[in-house]
């Protein structure tokens, strides 16, 4: 989740009001939370496949004054988002049922789920895609994306050499499979975070 806030701050539209879940686990949890303070968020749409899941996201929501529909297709959850959040467990069984062509203009989405649900030809609807690492893409045989789609990665948009959205109605994306580097910084971060709250009990 962390991750994926640092990249709204570059790919999502400032007034972001309504976000999507597609999978309502631990994912979608953290994400709304750290989402609900970066944006001036007022609806939550959740769609998933587990009912305590549902249940449990939009519980949070309305814990934090949020309004809350669970819709009956991942079309009529994303259709009308600013920011839309799938991370799906994948199986190997799986199908496609996410389309990209049903964003909105001006959508963000982090996919965070290697975009398992997603149909790969509609990532093309993407205006701009931002994947953690170029180099760590490069080394992996089963690519997230092609890479003629491939806008930028995460340290390029934090320095600013890649500027990410360029105007209100570009459909943007972070697609990733996970980073070790930025693993390693919150485990560091939570590491001193917990020492530094030690002290101050002692």
């Amino acid at each position: 989740a962390a991750l994926s806030a640092l990249a709204s701050k570059r790919l999502a539209c400032a007034h972001a009001s309504t976000i999507a879940f597609i999978g309502c686990g631990a994912q979608a949890r953290s994400h709304l939370d750290l989402f609900a303070q970066l944006f001036p968020l007022q609806k939550v749409n959740a769609f998933g496949r587990g009912q305590p899941n549902i249940d449990r996201l939009c519980e949070q929501a309305d814990a934090l004054g949020l309004t809350t529909r669970v819709p009956g297709s991942a079309r009529e959850a994303i259709e009308d988002a600013d920011i839309v959040v799938s991370s799906v467990t994948r199986t190997p069984d799986m199908t496609a049922f996410v389309d990209a062509a049903w964003l909105k203009p001006g959508a963000f989405a982090a996919l965070t789920d290697l975009a398992a649900p997603w149909h790969q030809a509609s990532l093309a609807t993407f205006d701009s895609i931002v994947i953690e690492d170029r180099k760590q893409e490069a080394a992996m045989t089963h690519k997230l994306a092609p890479p003629q789609y491939i806008s930028g990665d995460l340290s390029e948009l934090v320095l600013g050499t890649y500027a990410g959205r360029s105007n209100e109605t570009q459909r943007t994306a972070f697609l990733f499979r996970g980073f070790a580097l930025g693993d390693f910084a919150l485990a560091a971060l939570a590491w001193d975070t917990a020492r530094a709250r030690q002290e101050t009990s002692e």
